[in-house]
């Protein structure tokens, strides 16, 4: 048995798409990984780590939010990355009557989440047994470029990049935090052929990038020491096209 420290990392939205590949390749290269999820169910479940810790914890009640930072606290002694990836990804179109309850959701998952775990686990983070601590933000290209179908998704993205600035000034020089923008990494099940071939038409690269090109950039912000308070956008072009 080795008496090395372990990497940690807390992963908000793990249960599928971006948070579940990077679940299981923290794990694969040895990482403890605590998961934030709301249904612990599916390819998590099925994950069979001693080193995954699962968290029940729904985003939208303070509450729950309250008790999964304390058990946080209290399996862990030190964060090296925390990865703030949950999120909601709808058109406005389609919440037109419950608009004002859309938006407190768009704003306490993409936003609120993030900025309450920040605060919380500041100690923990400062406390990393890597040369800083770490916290990327998930965000959009439309953060830069808001599509009007998404206009409340779009803002709140850009909150939460805002927030990533914000706490980058704050937490140096013992943690590091930084913000990945997405372009079309990965379709949703219920794009349709057209919509891909639309998509990938306005994307430079003209390909979809996988989940792989994500995991590429998460891994250069941790070995970059000297990145902070900066955003990589992977998105094969998109942004420019």
């Amino acid at each position: 048995m080795s008496d090395q420290p372990q990497s940690t990392a807390l992963i908000t939205g793990a249960s599928r798409r971006l948070g579940l590949h990077m679940t299981q390749s923290l794990l694969a290269k040895g990482w403890k990984v605590v998961v934030f999820t709301r249904a612990y169910a599916g390819e998590l479940a099925a994950i069979n780590n001693p080193n995954l810790h699962c968290i029940e914890c729904d985003a939208l009640d303070d509450k729950s939010v309250n008790q999964a930072i304390e058990q946080v606290k209290a399996q862990v002694q030190h964060l090296d990355l925390l990865l703030h990836n949950a999120s909601i990804y709808e058109k406005d179109e389609g919440y037109q009557a419950t608009l004002s309850a859309f938006y407190d959701d768009l704003y306490a998952i993409h936003m609120k989440l993030p900025a309450r775990l920040n605060y919380a686990l500041a100690g923990l983070l400062k406390a990393s047994i890597r040369e800083q601590g770490n916290i990327i933000h998930i965000t959009d290209i439309y953060v830069d470029n808001p599509n009007p179908d998404y206009a409340l998704y779009c803002s709140t993205k850009a909150g939460s990049e805002n927030l990533m600035i914000s706490f980058a000034k704050q937490l140096a020089p013992k943690v590091r935090v930084n913000a990945i923008q997405p372009g079309p990494v990965k379709f949703l099940p219920e794009h349709s052929s057209a919509e891909q071939d639309s998509v990938l038409a306005e994307t430079l690269l003209a390909v979809e990038g996988g989940f792989e090109a994500l995991e590429k950039a998460i891994y250069a912000i941790l070995d970059n020491h000297y990145m902070t308070a900066s955003v990589i956008r992977v998105d094969g072009g998109r942004a420019m096209a």
